[in-house]
């Protein structure tokens, strides 16, 4: 990896790792299906994990039958969403630190989501962070979702910098994945899900939580 001096900017992902959002997301799920009596359980929301929401609906679809409507099933489900969030959305330990080192760093600051834009605003309703970052790129910004790489290219042509030059920091999958491709040096602070062996080997770091990010990069 490129010493700190070397870099241009940092690119954060949103649910999970600014967030500890996915355990919410999860207990959405479970309580929107039983709702409308369907079977979903806490462990069937890990094929969610660093999805997009409309490819998650899609594969719900699957699993309650294609005569199942989920126009009602997506308004309850968003609506419980925004409930629970405006009662408490719990940040990462570690993250306020770093964020405001980050700051005070140079650094160009992005955030890179698959979450749609008004989930985004939703987040951040109650914090001062969103104004701090130089890019926001949302679900709704790209054709492709994660593991393409498309919404950090994205990021990073935005920010006029080259891949090479971006820290990422993911805690899924599909993100980690999507950051590796573009070429951007990756860090990654697993969240509901251990990260598979072929993509831990690629990434530059991999650790516990945001707090030994800072005492170990920074």
């Amino acid at each position: 990896m490129s010493k700190i001096s070397d870099l241009k900017a940092v690119l954060f992902d949103m649910d999970g790792t600014i967030f500890d959002s996915e355990s919410l997301y999860s207990q959405a799920w479970v309580a929107s299906a039983q709702h409308f009596n369907q079977h979903f359980t806490h462990q069937m929301y890990q094929d969610f994990v660093g999805v997009r929401s409309v490819e998650c609906y899609q594969i719900a679809q699957k699993m309650f039958g294609e005569d199942f409507d989920m126009t009602p099933f997506i308004q309850f489900f968003r609506n419980y969403i925004s409930a629970e969030k405006a009662q408490n959305m719990p940040i990462k330990p570690g993250f306020t630190a770093l964020f405001e080192r980050l700051k005070n760093s140079g650094l160009k600051l992005g955030l890179v989501t698959s979450a749609r834009q008004a989930s985004i605003l939703e987040n951040f309703a109650n914090l001062s962070y969103l104004a701090d970052f130089d890019v926001v790129i949302s679900g709704d910004d790209v054709t492709h979702a994660k593991p393409s790489p498309e919404c950090y290219q994205t990021a990073c042509q935005k920010l006029n910098i080259t891949p090479q030059q971006a820290l990422v920091f993911e805690d899924s999958n599909p993100g980690a994945l999507a950051a590796i491709r573009a070429g951007c040096q990756t860090v990654i602070i697993p969240d509901l899900l251990p990260i598979e062996t072929h993509i831990e080997k690629q990434a530059f770091r991999v650790f516990d939580n945001l707090s030994q990010v800072q005492h170990s990069l920074f």
